[in-house]
């Protein structure tokens, strides 16, 4: 937590607005009124990800209301050893990848063992591949991610940041992969980026089963709540917030566990 923090910081200048403390980071969480979470882990460098996997996996034992996706890196020696580790010893629903942090594109054909492994088991990916918050042309953008999925169309894939600011050529892939779904994290938690909320507003109406509410708790300048009002003044039906905030992620849930 501290090193992604700092790396940000470094960077970009974004100070720390939560604890790096992940046992006080759950109890502001339960405090807040979460009665489910997805707990999303990733590495900055290649040789972490064996050991924050046992921790993430411990970890959520103890905190069984979150729903843990692992770290691998591109770049770990072990990459198929991590990954079945992930998804048949500790169950996890899913695995996570950060393109920036990590320095690597979607379709990259390291990844591939990756991506069989999840589409085998029908498993679950969240991949940090969208321009928003910050564009980086090598690793991030939707090309990437619609190569990734010519390749492996049944993956269940999670595009955090609402794919932007690619988002209404998104449509074309959700007509085409019945797996994919985006989430808001990041994009209504910080005012220093004003998202296009028209498109937004368009696009989530077109789409009602595809969206997913996310936050990127802790990695975000403001409270989760205000994210969640900014979200509420787009003036979505009721029936489209009950799927956004709750159904279609215990959907996707439901699919990469066997339980639905």
């Amino acid at each position: 937590m501290k090193a992604v923090f700092a790396y940000f910081e470094r960077l970009y200048g974004w100070p720390r607005r939560f604890p790096t403390n992940p046992d006080m980071l759950v109890k502001e969480l339960a405090d807040q009124g979460t009665n489910q979470a997805f707990a999303l882990a990733y590495t900055h460098k290649p040789g972490l990800s064996r050991q924050l996997n046992y921790w993430l996996a411990n970890f959520c034992r103890k905190n069984s209301w979150l729903r843990p996706f692992g770290a691998v890196h591109p770049d770990d020696p072990d990459l198929e050893n991590i990954v079945i580790e992930c998804l048949d010893h500790y169950n996890f629903p899913g695995m996570k990848l950060h393109c920036l942090v990590q320095q690597c594109r979607p379709d990259d054909e390291k990844l591939y063992p990756l991506y069989e492994a999840l589409s085998k088991r029908s498993k679950g990916l969240i991949i940090h591949a969208s321009s928003f918050p910050l564009p980086y042309k090598d690793y991030l953008g939707i090309e990437g991610v619609s190569r990734l999925l010519s390749l492996f169309p049944t993956l269940n894939l999670i595009i955090p940041h609402l794919g932007l600011y690619d988002l209404r050529k998104y449509s074309n892939l959700l007509d085409q992969y019945s797996g994919l779904v985006l989430d808001t994290a990041f994009v209504f938690q910080n005012q220093v980026f004003i998202p296009p909320l028209d498109e937004i507003r368009e696009v989530m109406l077109a789409y009602p089963d595809r969206f997913l509410y996310g936050s990127d708790y802790p990695f975000i300048l403001e409270a989760p709540q205000n994210g969640i009002r900014r979200i509420l003044e787009l003036g979505l039906p009721e029936d489209n917030y009950r799927k956004f905030f709750h159904d279609n992620a215990a959907s996707f849930l439901n699919k990469v566990t066997g339980s639905g």
